[in-house]
């Protein structure tokens, strides 16, 4: 058996005692039969025959695409062989400040709710919308009759418990008095008490003597039983002026507690005309709520109020405003910084805003304070900033944008955005190197500017980058560097 192959395109085989036959890619095949046992000059004429059919097919199919494979493999290899063009960059060395833009809002300095203190009806209006007013200025009159009438009856509260402390006052001084007199009838009894004590000892004293002198016979028994009598009667004097004095006493320490008593009393007065007068002052300060005045200066942006309307005090959400008031000669923007620029922002610190509708201007602010803690969802710094607005033209609610100068705190390259490699082992970047190969080089990026990228960190600032790098373009292929326009000008 013979068998040939032309190229890839066809396969032909030859079997002497069986058929030749030629099969080409396209699935055709031709088979040529031979006769039976032949020999000899035969055999010969039938290898002239298949050989004139293999020449037609090699004509006719083989040769053709045998040509375009040729020409396929010769393009491939010319573009294998080809070093590609690429066009380079020098990574530019970053300011050392960033200028971020944030978002803000503009607010007024200050602004509240103003709220009725006092239940009542609207008697008088004085402000409306787009009133400027100053502090301390009314703003409305309120009828509050059931604050009146408290106020009354906490008067009447006041002149009751005076005159109760009166009462209790003196009182205390009758207890006062009565302790007084009680003392000087102890001291009386106990005086008293020692002159029977004396009397009763100078009787006792004549009755003995007398009773010798009776024995003697030197008196008379009647002169001894008088003295025995008087002696009796001093001895019970002595014993009345004893319990005198013990009722003195007794009494002393009666009007003693009185007094502690009286003086309860006083205290408790005391205590009523203090709680009294609180409520007086209380139903009096309501009552001054009656007049509803601005608590600092600025404009009226609110009003929820007109004669006659039912008002109630508190501050509760199911309550309404009289008023909302704003102060808008400074005005502040709430701005959120990103992590990585929250170590730069300072107090005291210049800040640039600008708003869409005054785009020739620009608003110089101050940072006046920080939130110090990041917010842990959104990592960023609360940020105030107070810009001065004394004409006015910065509206509370106004859309601004804050241009916030911060330092770098590392060195920063800005490189094309599209020179920027993503791949799952993270950004590259495509440098040329000395040899004309190129090189993956791993980066930090930082933040993207749109045409431009922060690389904060895998650049040393001379690299060649690769601008707009292909999927061909591997590491360590041979390059060569694009002509700079002005290069191509010379040519």
């Amino acid at each position: 058996m013979i068998t040939e192959q032309a190229g890839t395109h066809s396969n032909m085989t030859i079997d002497k005692e069986q058929a030749a036959s030629v099969s080409f890619n396209d699935g055709k095949t031709i088979r040529i039969a031979p006769k039976a046992r032949l020999g000899g000059k035969g055999s010969i004429k039938l290898f002239g025959a298949a050989g004139v059919v293999i020449a037609a097919a090699l004509t006719l199919g083989i040769m053709p695409r045998i040509a375009q494979s040729q020409e396929l493999d010769r393009t491939h290899q010319e573009r294998l062989d080809t070093i590609p063009e690429v066009t380079t960059a020098l990574p530019t060395p970053a300011s050392a400040e960033r200028t971020l833009t944030l978002p803000g809002n503009v607010e007024a300095v200050l602004e509240t709710p103003i709220y009725a203190r006092s239940n009542g009806y609207i008697r008088a209006r004085h402000a409306d919308i787009g009133d400027r007013v100053k502090a301390g200025q009314v703003l409305a009159d309120v009828e509050t009759p059931e604050v009146d009438e408290s106020l009354h009856e906490a008067e009447a509260q006041v002149l009751t418990s005076i005159a109760t402390r009166a009462q209790s006052v003196a009182g205390l001084d009758r207890a006062r008095a009565d302790v007084d007199k009680a003392r000087a009838d102890l001291a009386q009894a106990r005086a008293t008490l020692t002159e029977r004590e004396s009397d009763e000892k100078f009787a006792l004293s004549t009755y003995k003597r007398y009773a010798v002198l009776v024995q003697q016979g030197a008196v008379s028994l009647q002169d001894g039983d008088e003295k025995e009598t008087r002696y009796k009667t001093a001895q019970a004097a002595t014993l009345a002026a004893k319990e005198r004095v013990q009722a003195a006493t007794s009494e002393l320490a009666a009007a003693q507690a009185r007094i502690k008593a009286e003086e309860a009393n006083v205290h408790l007065s005391d205590a009523n005309v203090m709680a009294a007068r609180a409520h007086e002052k209380r139903s009096g300060v309501e009552q001054s709520f009656r007049t509803v005045t601005a608590p600092f200066a600025g404009i009226i942006t609110e009003r929820n109020i007109d004669p006659g309307s039912l008002v109630s005090s508190g501050s509760e959400n199911s309550k309404t405003a009289l008023y909302r008031l704003a102060k808008v000669d400074i005005v502040k923007v709430f701005v959120d910084v990103p992590q990585y620029a929250a170590p730069g922002v300072r107090t005291g610190q210049k800040v640039e805003v600008k708003l869409k509708e005054f785009p020739t201007q620009t608003f110089t602010g101050t940072v006046a304070r920080t939130s110090v803690a990041l917010d842990p969802t959104a990592r960023t710094l609360r940020t105030e900033i107070h810009i001065a607005n004394k004409d006015e033209r910065l509206a509370p609610g106004m859309y601004a944008d804050a241009l916030i100068k911060v330092p770098r705190t590392v060195k920063t390259f800005l490189v094309p955005s599209n020179s920027i490699i993503v791949r799952a082992d993270g950004p590259k970047i495509a440098i040329v190197d000395g040899g004309g190969k190129i090189r993956d080089r791993h980066v930090t990026i930082g933040a993207d500017l749109g045409s431009e990228t922060e690389v904060i960190g895998g650049l040393q600032g001379n690299e060649k980058i690769v601008i707009n790098p292909t999927d061909t373009l591997t590491d360590g292929k041979k390059v060569t560097l694009a002509m700079s326009p002005a290069q191509t000008q010379d040519h």
